[in-house]
């Protein structure tokens, strides 16, 4: 297995979707304002485990990498048309059903389901070409 590009691309792809995730919700916040630790379910804000929430994005990179590595030659094209489709599949897989679970299980604001959708949109297609550019090298 290629290690060092999945660390390479687990850490940039973490840094892409942290930017995305964290700032989408800082829109959707200054828009449609919610406080979404104050919904149950979440832990609290002091909570030393709730550190680890803000991992996330590192460990959805660092896995959509290793698949990544191991399908790449699967997808069809070449280049950013490769990344994208990536993209596309991980909407798909992952994207859909987690939004569709959590919008017909928890009663959150929907703003909250309207940035996890346009996070993955543009996140997913560029951890897509950024892992293209990173295997090409």
């Amino acid at each position: 297995m290629e290690g060092k590009k999945i660390l390479a691309a687990g850490i940039s792809g973490g840094i892409v979707l942290f930017i995305l995730l964290f700032g989408m919700n800082v829109i959707m916040n200054a828009t449609i304002g919610y406080d979404v630790s104050a919904y149950g379910g979440m832990r609290p804000m002091d909570d030393p485990v709730m550190l680890l929430f803000f991992a996330y994005p590192f460990v959805m990179a660092f896995a959509a990498a290793w698949f990544f590595g191991n399908v790449r030659n699967c997808i069809a094209g070449s280049g950013s048309q490769k990344g994208i489709t990536f993209g596309i599949m991980l909407f798909l897989i992952i994207a859909i059903p987690s939004n569709f679970a959590m919008f017909t299980s928890m009663n959150w604001p929907v703003s909250f389901y309207i940035g996890n959708l346009i996070t993955a949109v543009i996140g997913y297609p560029l951890l897509g070409i950024l892992f293209t550019r990173l295997w090409s090298e």
